[in-house]
């Protein structure tokens, strides 16, 4: 206004006032937009490390005190990495001291074998899961002694390890995977009972090259870590370079991390399908009728609410040379259901003497994956999660929305002979879900 009055001269201002009463409201609406100055500053992009934007427990709804028990069980069983991934966000991340590099996920590299076979599916390098393997690969029907039953054995079976393939490893220089698994029996039909085999799923890796026309482990690095950001995996190999999927790739737990959120994200990576649609739910799926807590190479984490024997279970006992008085003594169990272990045992030390349950003993140590029963009952899932010895973990909790990883080294002690596994950490699938309210 003061501008104005300068223009208009000092014998207009009557006129002036007059007109600014006339054109100005009585309480005029003040002009609340910031000046340059005042403008507030743009907020900072968030922190990002190693692919994953970075949170805190808290802001993800993260229970601290459920997470701070964590924490000091995780350091009570020497872990030497702790992951920890929810909505998303990297929410945890502790090495407790240690260097962030590969360590050997043991079994857990068997999940990622999986992952390969769900790459081959979706490219038709193979028809269906269903498929005899022999249809690819005739060889691994062996000879007339092996064909019978191997040649029923498909990629389903193997994936869910029903294939009855004999379970033992070979390893050393002159080691040879594939020529191992062609030569090996079948110790029961394939899908009529469930025995956890190495040995299959190191003939899976052999296979993968024979479908994929390239090794698994090449595979793998082209199809599902160059594109999560991640350097190339290695894994230890046989004589012929075939990797062993049953136990030997190197990853860094945070890799591992974001391959499970992957997996988590049905096959999704910052938007990007990266493992094929359709896949993870495939691979959590229980994957037989025998062993409900099991997937295609993926282990199932549900409450137990029955557990008994089978007849399945008492004809590898009986393969694994069990007296035949023995097994007439046990087999009024089958069929019969009990709450948990507790009362399963209780149940079969009313039957037998003590020198039959020693007998019974040696068979389920000294035998590969032997086991003791089947879970017959069991609750909604929790989680699915790879897992391997020493405590090697990959847990994926769609409901909670939640990955966690958590891996050591090993050490002498770890094989001496005859020693109990110590520092396996193996509540942590259970424990893990608990700090997601």
């Amino acid at each position: 206004m003061k501008h104005l009055l300068r223009l208009l001269g000092p014998g207009l201002l009557f006129v002036v006032a007059a007109c600014s009463a006339a054109e100005e409201p009585e309480n005029p609406t003040p002009n609340l937009a910031p000046t340059p100055a005042e403008e507030a500053e743009p907020t900072p992009p968030p922190e990002v490390r190693e692919g994953f934007v970075v949170s805190t427990p808290e802001a993800e709804g993260i229970d601290a005190a459920a997470l701070e028990k964590l924490e000091a069980k995780a350091k009570a069983e020497h872990s030497e990495a702790l992951v920890i991934v929810k909505n998303g966000k990297l929410v945890y991340e502790n090495y407790f001291g240690f260097a962030n590099e590969p360590l050997v996920a043991m079994s857990a590299s068997k999940s990622f074998v999986s992952i390969a076979y769900g790459f081959l599916l979706a490219e038709k390098k193979i028809e269906s899961l269903d498929e005899p393997v022999v249809k690819k690969l005739p060889a691994f029907a062996g000879d007339e002694k092996t064909s019978a039953w191997k040649s029923k054995v498909t990629y389903r079976h193997l994936l869910a390890q029903t294939s009855g393939l004999d379970p033992t490893r070979s390893f050393g220089q002159e080691a040879d995977i594939e020529a191992k698994g062609n030569a090996d029996a079948c110790i029961f039909e394939p899908g009529t009972s469930w025995q956890y085999s190495n040995n299959g799923v190191d003939m899976l890796a052999a296979i993968a090259k024979h479908l994929a026309g390239k090794p698994m482990d090449e595979y793998l690095n082209e199809k599902l870590f160059r594109p999560l950001g991640i350097a190339d995996v290695e894994w230890m190999r046989d004589s012929k370079g075939v990797p062993r999927g049953a136990g030997e790739m190197f990853i860094r737990p945070v890799d591992m991390a974001k391959v499970g959120q992957t997996m988590l994200e049905a096959g999704k990576w910052k938007g990007e399908q990266i493992v094929p649609q359709g896949w993870s739910a495939e691979s959590f799926a229980q994957s037989s009728a025998i062993e409900p807590l099991y997937g295609l190479l993926w282990w199932r984490d549900a409450p137990v609410k029955a557990v008994g024997l089978t007849g399945e279970v008492v004809a590898q006992w009986r393969g694994q040379g069990l007296a035949d008085e023995t097994i007439a003594k046990v087999e009024p169990l089958v069929g019969k259901k009990y709450a948990d272990h507790k009362a399963f045992v209780a149940a079969l030390q009313s039957r037998l003497t003590t020198t039959e349950l020693y007998a019974l003993q040696d068979i389920l140590v000294k035998g590969d994956h032997v086991p003791l029963y089947r879970n017959l009952e069991v609750g909604d899932l929790r989680s699915a999660y790879a897992a391997g010895w020493l405590g090697q973990f990959l847990v994926v909790a769609p409901e909670k929305n939640l990955v966690a990883v958590r891996m050591r080294r090993s050490r002498p002690a770890d094989y001496e002979q005859g020693k109990k596994e110590v520092d396996g950490f193996q509540s942590f699938p259970m424990d893990v879900v608990k700090i997601v309210p």
